[in-house]
């Protein structure tokens, strides 16, 4: 349950200013974060978790492909582990 001053549009949500971490767990893919935010005319203390959600599998064969739901990629970190014999 959100509290009552929790912002309710991207507008007042893009106000927030990053203090620092909190949590970082990249088994459920959350991100808890402290900062704050203007919340009316006054600013106060705010933690925000951020989750990514998982892609439904039934959408996984229109995921690639010229019309496909993916139109760009980047590699961030590559954690392949190369043998040298």
């Amino acid at each position: 349950m959100s509290h009552i001053t929790a912002p309710t549009s991207l507008e007042t949500l893009n106000k927030f200013t990053f203090d620092r971490t909190l949590n970082e767990d990249p088994m459920t893919h959350t991100l808890t974060i402290l900062g704050t935010l203007p919340i009316h005319e006054e600013i106060v203390q705010a933690i925000i978790r951020i989750e990514r959600t998982a892609i439904q599998s039934d959408r996984a064969p229109r995921l690639f492909g010229e019309d496909g739901l993916i139109k760009r990629v980047k590699l961030e970190e590559n954690t392949d582990i190369v043998l040298a014999h």
